[in-house]
């Protein structure tokens, strides 16, 4: 038998410390959670420090982790929703993810989180001190929300539901993309043959037989010389443009004027209105689920939306509500939402069942996203083959006043 020294977590906020033996540290885990406390260190008296503290990953400095990706997201916040219903303390959750995650990030989340509860901080509190742009404003306050209400793991739940919808809607566009860029890749690859095996050996014939090449085979000659010789200037270019394009955006001004514009090309418009309105329903069904008052929901919605016209149009109808007038009305009339969806939510405001029509209709939002990824998927295709038919046009055109140039200097 060993003597132990523990600390560990009573009631959920307070700190406690005590002595105990028992044969190994998992014995003495257990005799801990019998007395009704939250291990959250054990050692013996020849061991003055925590065990973890060789792990190089505690010492990893969590402001190295600037960004999670969307599956990162899905995956602790399924770990979490997963471990918390099945009535764990947040604490045991957080260390069973960080013992079995193959991310090394979420590893180091939890270790920073559980550092942070086990100083008397809530669980909301760490994740907003430390990875609150990582997981954003709406995952924060909603985290918040569930944690207040003591069903953390139920709002958990519902976030996992948005996560997933983003997950799929970035799938939707990513296999609408794959048959357009092997067109394009396609197309590259013949221009690329053309202009470095064919075209250079006609012009070889040409120039030994001092006939003049013609000026479109010149011209797209002289575009692949200056590729050859100028290739680090056009990637210095694509960076500047790109850069270039992120300060507009950056700009106020240019980014409500681009909002609106957008929103005035067909099917383009309905893709960018339908992803907004996606998101929005989703997060006003979480936050009023999980007891947050319609004001409030709209507020935490609206954060969700990217488009400036739309996201104006919802603070307008906060603005209505706010006069007496009820959310469905106010949503209709400030133009946030269609009218169809409108009519959806209306009975459900009426008969206290709002909840389900919320969900309903961001399931048909959801459809219609679908569809207009489809009509997307159609028409890319043909209007990429008609850019590139005229490229290949181009060089066509070049290519056959070459061979006949090549021809005619031999007779």
């Amino acid at each position: 038998m060993k003597k132990y020294k523990y600390t560990a977590l009573k009631n959920n906020n307070e700190i406690i410390t005590g002595e105990l033996t028992a044969a190994n540290d998992r014995e003495a885990r257990n005799k801990i959670r019998e007395l009704g406390f939250i291990p959250t260190k054990i050692y013996t008296e020849e061991l003055t420090h925590d065990k973890t503290s060789n792990n190089p990953e505690t010492t990893y400095n969590h402001s190295n982790i600037s960004s999670l990706s969307l599956s990162d997201k899905i995956a602790f916040t399924s770990e979490l929703e997963t471990i918390l219903s099945s009535e764990i303390s947040i604490l045991e959750a957080l260390n069973i993810i960080e013992t079995n995650a193959p991310q090394k990030k979420l590893r180091i989340i939890c270790t920073t989180i559980k550092k942070e509860i086990t100083n008397g901080m809530t669980f909301y509190g760490a994740l907003q001190k430390h990875y609150g742009e990582i997981f954003g404003p709406v995952f924060i306050s909603l985290v918040k929300t569930g944690e207040e209400a003591g069903e953390l793991d139920i709002t958990l739940g519902r976030m996992l539901m948005l996560l997933k919808k983003q997950e799929d809607i970035k799938n939707y566009i990513i296999n609408a993309s794959i048959y357009p860029a092997i067109i394009v890749i396609m197309m590259s690859g013949l221009g690329v043959l053309f202009t470095k095996l064919v075209f250079p050996r006609l012009v070889g014939m040409m120039n030994y037989m001092s006939t003049e090449v013609p000026a479109l085979a010149r011209t797209l000659l002289d575009i692949c010389n200056f590729v050859d010789n100028f290739w680090w200037l056009l990637i210095v270019m694509t960076l500047g443009i790109a850069y270039a394009i992120k300060c507009l955006f950056c700009n106020k001004t240019f980014k409500k004027h681009w909002d609106a514009f957008i929103l005035k090309i067909p099917v383009i418009s309905d893709f960018v209105r339908y992803i907004n309105l996606s998101n929005f329903m989703t997060v006003l069904h979480i936050s009023y689920e999980a007891g947050v008052p319609v004001l409030s929901g709209l507020e935490l919605a609206k954060q969700s939306v990217e488009n400036g016209v739309i996201k104006n149009q919802i603070s307008n109808s906060v603005n209505r509500i706010k006069k007496g007038e009820e959310l469905t009305s106010a949503l209709k009339h400030s133009g946030a939402i269609p009218s169809a969806i409108a009519s959806m939510l209306a009975p459900g405001e009426r008969s206290g069942k709002l909840g389900k029509m919320l969900k309903d209709a961001g399931d048909v939002i959801d459809k219609k996203i679908e569809i207009v990824i489809a009509t997307l998927s159609k028409l890319f295709p043909p209007v990429i083959l008609l850019i590139l038919g005229g490229i290949v046009l181009f060089i066509v055109l070049a290519f056959f006043q070459l061979y006949a140039g090549a021809l005619g200097s031999f007779f």
